[in-house]
């Protein structure tokens, strides 16, 4: 009875990724911020704190529109196709329900970083943490991530993102590997903040390469499961849903 229950319950959480929109969404999403990192960062000519608070502001305005976006657009295809064909009927959109899914979007972005550079800071000293930042940094963040997917997948109930983590972790030691094969920026071991040298410079230049790479691929390896499960949705229910009484 009690695994009954379970399923059921998990059943009605990953209803939001039956037809596989929100997966190719968010894949999307990944990619659209990988093009705005990469065009900011080779088209920019400003000095390196002012290219870097202008491209933060810019990601930050990027990100938050593109949730939007990808919010709105979800909510209208759930309405218009998916819940059609299984007869589900939801309460209009609100703020609060906005607000919420924006701001896990947003942590889900965010923290990860934060918390990969704070930690960073307490096991090792300043120069070595930048010196190997382009090799620790995609490896960190692949494993956070899938750990975030797999975990998603199991209070969901779906199995399909055990296969995802398994593939963003993969991922993310592939990147740190090839940026290690090209050798590491010899940072001084003491850095001053007030002075941007070179090998800092070149160190925060590939991590960045290191995190594009990492979202464009994400992105893609998300928009193929997502169209692979809409093909098994759409399959599975040809014609909008129709009550026989």
């Amino acid at each position: 009875m009690n695994v009954q229950i379970d399923t059921t319950v998990k059943r009605a959480r990953a209803y939001w990724f039956v037809d596989g929109f929100t997966e190719i969404a968010t894949g999307g999403l990944f990619v659209i911020l990988a093009g705005a990192l990469f065009i900011t960062r080779n088209t920019s000519q400003t000095p390196f704190l002012s290219w870097f608070l202008s491209v933060t502001g810019e990601i930050i305005i990027v990100k938050i529109v593109s949730i939007l976006a990808v919010i709105l657009g979800l909510w209208w295809l759930k309405d218009h196709f998916t819940y059609p064909r299984t007869g589900f009927v939801r309460n209009r959109i609100t703020g609060i329900q906005i607000f919420v899914i924006l701001r896990n979007m947003i942590l889900f972005l965010l923290l990860p970083i934060v918390s990969l550079f704070t930690a960073s800071l307490f096991i090792t000293s300043t120069g070595s943490v930048l010196a190997s930042m382009p090799v620790w940094f995609p490896v960190g963040l692949g494993l956070i991530w899938a750990a975030f997917v797999v975990l998603a997948g199991e209070w969901m109930g779906l199995i399909r993102f055990r296969l995802l983590g398994g593939i963003t972790l993969l991922t993310g030691i592939g990147v740190g590997i090839w940026q290690a094969a090209m050798g590491l920026p010899n940072v001084p071991a003491a850095v001053q903040p007030t002075i941007l040298q070179p090998p800092l410079l070149e160190s925060i230049d590939r991590t960045l390469i290191g995190l594009d790479l990492i979202l464009v691929i994400f992105g893609v390896i998300l928009m193929f499961s997502g169209v692979a499960t809409f093909l098994r949705y759409r399959k599975e229910n040809p014609q909008p849903y129709t009550d026989d009484v």
